[in-house]
């Protein structure tokens, strides 16, 4: 049997035919550096389509170098704020800082993030990094409204990476426009299909984009055209988000069937709880490749991608199987 793999929340299908073309064509021009006009074509796209002036946006070869590169620029801070669990880049970033780190535990079941809590812990030049959706998690941990009470702290700077924002249709973006201090990274690697070429984008409040000045992170050309043709023909994204969003309810329906734990999600993946101990790997045994999230959880918790139709169902039966022999 193929290895199925449904543990990096990728598209399981590849982008349409245009995209790949695009791709395709600019390797004819691979001994040449990325033409600036094409440059500016797609900070225009992604100013269209994240309906924010394109002088806000800072573009990179994928979300978790212009995350590193966030935390980096303002690690001067004294303390840094991150949710437990979350994004194992804003994580391990985090942890290379000198700044005194405060992890927050998120609590089952709903996992949302303690504003109010927090707002009496910003008494010093803090960085607040959150993924929102989160990661493993699936949920939406914190709201424009709570982040907007935040930010009313001119010492806190905050960071909110959006990744899933396709699936989930929710966003912080207008906060941009009304504080300085915030930034959102979001990619073209999930709902776009696009991770084998990175492509990644900051939007940015006015603080954010002059700190980022002199940033100089030359564009892989192919990167550049796939993104340009994605955005341009951007049905198929709105498509496969309609697909999962399907595909997920349907697997929640079975995992329902089945007794197992699952929570809410507004990504491209599920959060599931077995009760079954080293389920990653029994499932890998099976070239069922999820991905383990024992550091947060028990080891009868794993993060699962939606794949594809036939991709869950293979997932599904193995899960059923293991469930019969606890």
């Amino acid at each position: 049997m193929k290895n199925i793999r449904l543990d990096k929340n990728e598209m399981p299908f590849l982008p349409p035919k245009t995209v790949q073309v695009a791709i395709y064509n600019s390797l004819k021009s691979i001994n040449r550096y990325t033409p600036t006009e094409k440059v500016e074509l797609l900070l225009e796209l992604l100013s269209s389509y994240s309906t924010i002036e394109k002088e806000r946006i800072i573009l990179s070869a994928g979300s978790d170098i212009l995350i590193k590169e966030f935390i980096f620029r303002f690690s001067h801070v004294d303390q840094i704020i991150i949710a437990n669990p979350t994004f194992i880049i804003i994580q391990n970033s985090a942890l290379q800082s000198d700044s005194e780190l405060l992890k927050v535990r998120l609590s089952e079941p709903h996992f949302t993030f303690p504003t109010k809590l927090i707002e009496n812990q910003i008494t010093k030049p803090t960085l607040l990094v959150l993924d929102n959706p989160n990661n493993p998690s699936g949920k939406r941990i914190v709201t424009e409204d709570q982040l907007g009470i935040l930010l009313k702290k001119e010492m806190l700077t905050v960071l909110i990476d959006e990744a899933y924002f396709e699936f989930s249709g929710n966003s912080v973006l207008p906060l941009i426009k009304r504080y300085p201090n915030i930034a959102i990274t979001r990619t073209l690697s999930k709902a776009f299909g696009l991770a084998g070429i990175g492509l990644g984008y900051m939007l940015a409040g006015e603080t954010i984009v002059e700190a980022f000045e002199g940033l100089d992170i030359m564009l892989p050309y192919p990167s550049v055209m796939g993104a340009i043709s994605a955005l341009q023909n951007k049905d198929y994204m709105e498509e496969f988000v309609e697909f999962v969003h399907k595909e997920k309810q349907t697997m929640i329906e079975r995992l329902q069937e089945l007794d197992a734990n699952y929570y809410e999600s507004e990504t491209n993946f599920l959060l599931i709880t077995t009760g079954i101990q080293n389920i990653a790997q029994r499932l890998a045994e099976k070239s069922i490749y999820v991905c383990p999230v024992s550091d947060y959880f028990g080891s009868d918790s794993i993060r699962v991608s939606i794949g594809t139709h036939q991709e869950n169902t293979i997932f599904l039966e193995a899960l059923q199987k293991l469930l019969s022999q606890k």
